[in-house]
């Protein structure tokens, strides 16, 4: 795996780790900033893990040895692409659970 490729995975699993870190904790508060807000946190956090055990899997695979063609990908763009596609996603996660975390600060 080329050092570019390798430098995007770890990109994204730190993104994601950072995101998962900047999520606030409400779980002793559910009362206080309601049900509905709560769950889209509980969802925000769901879809951060799904997002870091992709990037597991993928580390995982590639320690194991695994081509990238073994992995799925028909070339080192897709992957590149993938990645992207999946530090956009954290982005978006990260500026959801903010808005959020502001709209519960104002009440």
């Amino acid at each position: 795996m080329d050092t570019d490729l390798r430098d995007a995975l770890d990109s994204c699993v730190e993104a994601v780790k950072s995101a998962s870190d900047a999520l606030p904790d409400f779980s002793g508060r559910v009362s206080t900033v309601g049900l509905s807000a709560y769950s889209r946190l509980q969802w925000i956090e769901r879809q951060l893990a799904n997002i870091m055990g992709r990037l597991d899997a993928i580390t995982a695979d590639i320690e194991a040895g695994l081509s990238l063609s073994e992995m799925g990908f028909s070339d080192p763009q897709e992957m590149h692409d993938l990645l992207k596609d999946m530090h956009a996603q954290i982005s978006q996660l990260l500026a959801m659970s903010r808005m959020l975390t502001m709209g519960l600060a104002r009440g």
